[in-house]
């Protein structure tokens, strides 16, 4: 009932974030907006000269970062206080005036890193030599001087910024498209009753367990997608060729080039993913026939493959509850993690239950100077036990960053951003394997199972669409829908053609993909999964290797990415973290199968 959801006010303190200690009111952000007006002005002073001496330079660089600490805080702040409660027009008000800040600080600083690329490494170099202070920024000026050969003249630079609005109409008009033209005719049960079919239920109605409901609704609902086939496919193409042009005219060989480019990822370490994947696709075998067995079914259809294999379990796990759990469960990782999990309980850095207005879903949010905040809505669940301590992974990594590295350095890489909070969750899905039994055990292998087959095996099939999708482009060939629904089928075929019935209605499941308008995006969830793994695995097997982990942990970005989970023992350049992940999974099938 609608009347069950508490409003802000009747939330008990103790279980809210205390943002509000960064500022009492509005007021206090416009002071401060003032006072980062007025940083701005200094900064743009130095437009023009930013490399005539080496003081002028680190001058500028101190201004920069005294002004993006407070325009952090104050971002923090706007879009936090919105999401706790959205229906408070003030918060909106206040996140609107978060988002015009960020904007005028970006563009104040533009100037930046062109000036530098323009003054060339020598000179730079030079730069730093002569002043101490600046060896500081050695690593992060370096990373602007690597972009130098890609950047183009200013004049260039600003018709490219210009296209921008126009290249983003094709994600556009697939969202309006797909989640509110569309129009989805209700479905029927094995009872005969109508359920309403809509793009955001059709996911949860794959994890029914009524199987005449599972087919009508994946018949259904790829059927209306078939009728707008040349239209997804125009809309593919379209972004694809987008993701093409910026690559060539920014001088890439290719968009895969490109992509990987800004967190300097090698080319090898998107095609080990692929390669990994590909040589343990029988691991995938036997998950479906397994799954088959469960079901109890002749055949396994592509609307089986979420259908649950395990009753939830509906245990109540009350928040104070979980938080043993999670302390205890996390208690492998040594008493200072565990100490930074205590700080977070007991001084409001997690704001816990649903209120109404409240942002849904769960995030980890915060910046150098302010706690690392985090957003839940806890209903009592064991996978808000998971989601909460997922989130804490997040949170203590950035802690971590934060309290070890300059604020330069401070901020990690997406490539890097899931590892802690998945290894935090592999380790609370071993620990829960050993605490609990029957159901709630087969519950917990079965979920894990599920995290790693969707993110492991479908985001690596996802990964291998886009590669085929722009290659076909950047070979003079055309895509279309009737092409890029023959490519999805084939990679279906490829990875459950053995063990399950290939449904026709699943060669439209492409166009249903947001992250496709994202170039090659969806690999870092599997890279993430398989370091994660990786390192849970280390540190069950040898808690020495505890040490090692925090110690990346601690390094925020102050490298690239590839080199610093080097320091937790994971090469993603070879194939021993996907070769992990693939040898977890059997090992699940295994707990399972007994």
């Amino acid at each position: 009932m609608e009347n069950s959801v508490p409003l802000r006010s009747e939330v008990k303190n103790k279980y809210k974030w205390d943002i509000d200690t960064l500022y009492f009111n509005k007021e206090g952000v416009l002071r401060d907006t003032r006072k980062l007006n007025e940083m701005i002005e200094e900064i743009q002073s130095y437009k023009g000269r930013l490399t005539e001496s080496a003081d002028t330079l680190y001058s500028c660089l101190k201004i920069v970062e005294k002004a993006s600490r407070l325009c952090e805080v104050m971002s923090t702040y706007t879009f936090m206080k919105r999401d706790e409660d959205n229906s408070n027009v003030d918060g909106q008000e206040l996140a609107d005036l978060g988002q015009k800040i960020s904007v005028e600080f970006e563009s104040a600083v533009s100037f930046i890193n062109p000036e530098i690329i323009a003054a060339g490494e020598e000179k730079i170099n030079k730069l730093i030599d002569e002043k101490k202070e600046l060896k500081l920024y050695k690593h992060y000026i370096h990373n602007i001087l690597r972009q130098g050969k890609h950047i183009l003249s200013p004049k260039e630079e600003k018709i490219i910024a210009q296209t921008g609005e126009m290249a983003s109409s094709m994600v556009n008009t697939f969202k309006m498209l797909s989640i509110v033209d569309i129009k989805m005719p209700s479905v029927k049960n094995s009872k005969g009753e109508e359920i309403e079919l809509t793009a955001n239920n059709f996911t949860k109605l794959l994890t029914s367990e009524d199987r005449i409901l599972r087919k009508n609704a994946f018949n259904t609902f790829y059927g209306e997608y078939e009728e707008y086939k040349n239209t997804f496919g125009a809309l593919i193409a379209g972004s694809n060729k987008a993701d093409i042009f910026y690559a060539k005219v920014k001088g890439f060989d290719s968009a895969l080039d490109k992509a990987l480019f800004d967190e300097n990822i090698p080319r090898q370490v998107y095609f080990n993913v692929i390669d990994s994947v590909s040589k343990n696709i029988d691991a995938l075998d036997s998950y479906c026939e397994m799954k088959k067995k469960m079901l109890n079914v002749s055949e396994l259809h592509l609307y089986d493959l979420y259908a649950p294999i395990v009753k939830n379990v509906d245990s109540n796990v009350e928040f104070e509850e979980g938080k043993e759990m999670v302390l205890e469960g996390l208690s492998i990782l040594g008493d200072d993690y565990i100490n930074i999990l205590k700080e977070a309980f007991d001084n409001n850095w997690i704001d816990v239950y649903e209120n109404k207005g409240k942002c849904s879903g769960a995030y980890s949010w915060g910046c150098y100077d302010t706690k690392p905040y985090i957003l839940l809505n806890y209903n009592n669940k064991l996978n808000d036990v998971l989601t909460m301590s997922h989130e804490l992974g997040h949170s203590v990594h950035s802690y971590k960053s934060r309290k070890n590295q300059p604020y330069v350095y401070s901020q990690y890489t997406i490539f890097c951003a899931e590892v802690a909070s998945i290894t935090n969750e592999c380790l609370m899905y071993l620990y829960l394997m050993d605490k609990l039994q029957g159901d709630e055990r087969k519950y917990i292998i079965n979920e894990f199972l599920e995290l790693i087959r969707t993110t492991y095996f479908r985001q690596t099939m996802f990964a291998e669409f886009e590669l085929q999708s722009h290659t076909l482009i950047e070979k003079g060939e055309s895509l279309n829908g009737e092409k890029a629904s023959e490519i999805w089928l084939k990679l279906y075929e490829k990875y459950y053609g053995r063990y399950c019935v290939i449904d026709k209605g699943i060669e439209m499941e492409w166009a249903r993909i947001p992250h496709f308008y994202n170039a090659y995006y969806v690999y870092k969830y599997v890279t993430g999964l398989s370091a994660a793994i990786s390192i849970a695995k280390s540190i069950v097997d040898d808690r020495k290797n505890v040490d090692r982990y925090m110690e990346y942990l601690k390094s925020g970005g102050s490298d690239y990415s590839i080199e610093l989970l080097k320091k937790a023992g994971v090469d993603m350049t070879t194939s021993k973290p996907m070769d992990d992940a693939a040898e977890m999974f059997r090992y699940l099938l295994k707990e399972f199968n007994k």
